[in-house]
């Protein structure tokens, strides 16, 4: 079984402020590591259900967030962004088995998490399709759906758990 994992943080155990999140200040440390910790128990339990191949899309900000030391060998670590239009499953296709969204958060101007936002809360308040507030999950989980991959696991914040 071939496995393909996407990490954002937003969503990860304990975060409510976008300082955890930015590498400058100074708790992003502590949840960089967490996770690390959240991504490495989906690997565990992929491996498991029977995986022997692995791939996990770093899908924070510069992409180079989880600490590739701390997780099982022979994973494959995909970090920074190419200019491929599937963004935070840029390597996803066909041959994988399945897809896990690990730290997902909320779609953009969702009263559901202080963090919520969709691809970049920079230059975006939201993004709607078909008139509904999209989230990341649905527009990554949409790009798998074309390509046959289906989505077995979502973790992340309260709001993207029941959209899910």
């Amino acid at each position: 079984m071939k496995i393909y994992i996407s990490a954002d943080i937003e969503g990860i155990t304990g975060i409510t402020h976008w300082d955890e999140t930015e590498k400058s200040k100074s708790d992003y440390q502590k949840f960089a590591k967490q996770m690390t910790d959240e991504v490495k128990a989906a690997c565990e339990g992929a491996i498991k259900a029977g995986a022997k191949e692995i791939w996990i899309k770093d899908a924070h900000d510069t992409g180079r967030n989880i600490i590739a030391a701390e997780l099982p060998q022979k994973i494959k670590l995909v970090r920074g962004w190419s200019e491929h239009p599937y963004l935070m499953v840029q390597e996803l296709d066909e041959s994988f088995d399945a897809l896990l969204m690990i730290g997902y958060h909320s779609f953009g101007s969702s009263s559901s998490n202080p963090l919520s936002h969709t691809l970049n809360s920079r230059t975006l308040n939201y993004i709607k399709l078909n008139g509904e507030y999209t989230s990341e999950f649905l527009i990554h989980g949409y790009a798998a759906a074309t390509m046959g991959v289906p989505v077995v696991f979502v973790s992340g914040d309260e709001g993207i758990c029941k959209e899910a």
